[in-house]
This record gives C-alpha cells, structure tokens and sequence, in this order.
C-alpha cells in the first residue's frame, strides 16, 4: 500500500527492525485505508462503518476483517492506546465535513490528524515518555502542514478545502482567488515562502527527539527529517510557487534521504531566509 501511494517520507521503511515494520505497516494501511475513504472515495458512510468495525474487533465483538485481527494484536502486543486511532478517524471524518479553518481548528485538526502516528511509532519502538510525544508532536505537526502547503492549489481545486486560515493568507496580499491561479502570485508566494521558514524552524526545533532515540528509529528519524528539510528546499528552489511546479520529491532524491539516514548525524538545513 505504502508503495502504490506517493509519500514523500518514509513508511515503515528498512531501516527499522523487521518487528517494528511489521507492526507500522499495519498501521499505516488501517490510516491509508481510512484517509482515502474521506479523500478519493468522500464515503462518510462507509468511514463510519470502518471504525465501527475497528471497535467491534477492539471489543472481540468480531474476527472477520483481516486488518483489523491483525491490528488489534499490534494494539494488545505493543500496548497502544485505542484513543490515537480514533483520534486519526476522527480527523478523517472531519475532511469531509469542515472547508476553511482557524489556527486554533487547525491546530486541533493536526493534534487528531498527524501527532497521534508519531506517537505510535515512538509506542511500537518501545518509547513512553511525555518529553519525547512533544517533540513527536512538533514534527508531526509540522508535517502534516508541510504537506497541506504543497497541495494548497489542489486541497482547493479537488476537495474545496483551504487548511491555512485565509486570515493567514491576507495578511501577505493573499486570498483565495490566488489559490484557483495556474502559477502562485507574488502575494501567495510571500505566504508559501514565510510558512515555509516557520516549518523549517519547527523542524529544527524537534530534531532532538532524533538524538533522545536509540537504534535504528534514529536512522528512520534522520531520513524522515532529511526528506521534510528537501520538501522545504524544493519549495524555496521554486520562488514558492507551489501550483505551477510540484514540490514532491522525485524517487531518487528520497532514496538519497533514506540513506543519508544512515550516515549524515548532523542536522540538515530546514530554514532559509526569513520571514
């Protein structure tokens, strides 16, 4: 599943013992699985029925959907709190209902929507340490935003959903007509630009967290933040014109961060410029 959908960070990958990818890539396919019937199928329908049998087979009310027999073990073995995958189908039965938020509405849509699977990684690694979830949650955060800024022409165009307060977008001469444009304006690439340097700077700020792990979750940590600081200098390569030029990485370059995981233990460069 990891492989059909583009991600630009890894999921799960190599450089983790083969227990803990086991136990992520269940995760990530019960995730995967719950985000695409909010975002390529728009079913809320069938969303409720998925985490109505999630809970079932939670509950050993039901034994007849694979993902979930083979989930509920990872939950038993690795003492996951049930509470970060509602939390994640909660976030996920929001997209189909809410367009445009505030900072404080995005800010809990991230707590629910990526800070819950940074957790579980540090749980299946063995981690349970409320210093360490905060760290997680900033990158996670951060991420989360990355991605919603390189999609923001195609959130509107496909979805009809706006992640960054418009607010936000005023405030450098931006709006939402900007955002239907072909090319960014020189407005909209101010914004894209500015939120940018403020990833980057949180990116920087949760890179202890690498530092505080031991193994081989530090090689996936390095690769994870390597790949969001070339997100961040792809976006910057592009004036900020995040419409008219993808800013996803291209294969090679993530296979280079992945292995720039293994050797680099320096942090890599998130910001540049300023706002």
């Amino acid at each position: 599943m990891a492989r059909v959908h583009y991600e630009n960070f890894p999921v799960g990958s190599w450089l983790l013992p083969k227990r803990a990818r086991r136990h992520l890539h269940r995760i990530y396919a019960f995730a995967r699985t719950a985000d695409d019937l909010a975002d390529e199928w728009r079913d809320a329908a069938a969303l409720a029925g998925f985490r109505a049998d999630f809970l079932a087979h939670c509950r050993g009310a039901a034994h007849d959907v694979p993902l979930f027999v083979d989930l509920v073990a990872t939950l038993r073995e690795c003492s996951l709190e049930e509470s970060l995958f509602t939390d994640l189908l909660s976030a996920f039965a929001q997209d189909l209902e809410v367009r445009r938020y505030d900072r404080a509405a995005l800010a809990d849509y991230c707590r629910r929507s990526a800070d819950p699977v940074g957790r579980l990684v540090l749980r299946v690694c063995g981690y349970r340490d409320p210093a360490l979830d905060r760290l997680s949650d900033r990158i996670c955060t951060a991420l989360q935003l990355l991605n919603h800024l390189q999609d923001l022409g195609a959130d509107l165009r496909q979805r009809d959903r706006i992640y960054f307060p418009l607010e936000d977008l005023a405030r450098h001469g931006a709006g939402e007509a900007d955002l239907r444009a072909p090319s960014a304006s020189p407005a909209l690439r101010a914004f894209v630009l500015a939120e940018a340097f403020a990833l980057g700077r949180e990116f920087a700020a949760g890179w202890p967290l690498v530092d505080a792990v031991r193994g081989r979750l530090r090689w996936e940590l390095r690769a994870i933040l390597r790949g969001a600081a070339a997100v961040l200098a792809r976006i910057r390569a592009l004036g900020g014109d995040v419409l008219g030029a993808t800013a996803q990485l291209p294969k090679w370059v993530r296979v280079r961060t992945v292995l720039a995981g293994l050797v680099l233990r320096r942090a890599p460069r998130f910001a540049g410029g300023g706002r």
